[in-house]
């Protein structure tokens, strides 16, 4: 492999030709080709990691095209994961790509177990409260993300040494979507770049201290919020997995809302 191409990442301190190999080394899952999982895709291809698995059931609309990068209007009708696929091959020839038209549920969590990182790029609790079970029980990093108006929030989450997404959220909740509230074109770039960043923070081997960082780009402003590990959460101290069982199984859009 020619890491040449990666010659801009290599000069910096903090990542250097042996970050750069660790990162070569990485399979990362990226759950939602929306806003923000589709520019996470973008960026990891070029970060330059080993494979991207993504997963989404969705196909590209037209009211999609103004936040989500990756896909431009001669995409529209196509599966996401899949043209996400071809266009990270396009970008990165070097990278492995797996895709999967499917809904993410508890029958998929497999593919958590088989990723070093997974990116949440979901736009509902249910299918969060799925991945944060999921890398509990296989000790696997994650990074939630949510977008919405002109607000987004990002919380990279490490099981066994930061809070977990179940710490400070007990059930699902309605969300409302981005079709009732709107959402700025510069928000999913805004909310991933710093994701992504902070994925790549866990992938080198660095400590995050678990914050939730409340994103606001109207305003240009953000903040984080500490969240304590919570020693009497469901998820990730008393290790009971709700959101793993049948139950939540072959799900379609009518229950992940």
């Amino acid at each position: 492999m020619n890491l040449q191409k990666y010659a801009r990442q290599t000069s910096l301190k903090a990542i250097g030709m042996e970050g750069q190999k660790k990162l070569l080394e990485k399979t990362i899952l990226i759950v939602g080709l929306g806003g923000t999982g589709s520019a996470a895709a973008d960026l990891f291809s070029r970060l330059g990691v080993k494979k991207l698995i993504m997963i989404d059931r969705d196909r590209i609309e037209d009211t999609n095209i103004h936040r989500q990068i990756l896909y431009n209007y001669s995409d529209i009708g196509s599966f996401k994961a899949e043209t996400a696929a071809n266009k990270v091959m396009e970008i990165n020839p070097d990278i492995e790509v797996e895709f999967h038209n499917n809904t993410f549920d508890s029958s998929k969590i497999n593919l958590i177990e088989n990723a070093d990182l997974v990116y949440d790029g979901t736009d509902n609790m249910t299918t969060r409260f799925i991945i944060n079970d999921a890398c509990n029980k296989f000790n696997k990093p994650w990074v939630f993300t949510s977008a919405n108006e002109f607000y987004g929030e990002v919380k990279g989450i490490m099981p066994g040494k930061t809070s977990c997404y179940a710490c400070y959220n007990k059930k699902p909740e309605h969300m409302p979507s981005c079709a009732v509230t709107g959402v700025i074109n510069t928000l999913p770039v805004n909310i991933s770049t710093f994701a992504v960043n902070i994925g790549m923070k866990i992938m080198l081997g660095e400590n995050i201290n678990g914050d939730l960082y409340f994103i606001d780009v109207y305003d240009i402003d953000m903040h984080p919020i500490k969240i304590n590990k919570n020693p009497e959460c469901r998820s990730c101290s008393k290790r009971k997995y709700d959101y793993l069982t049948p139950y939540y199984s072959n799900m379609g859009k009518s229950i992940l809302s």
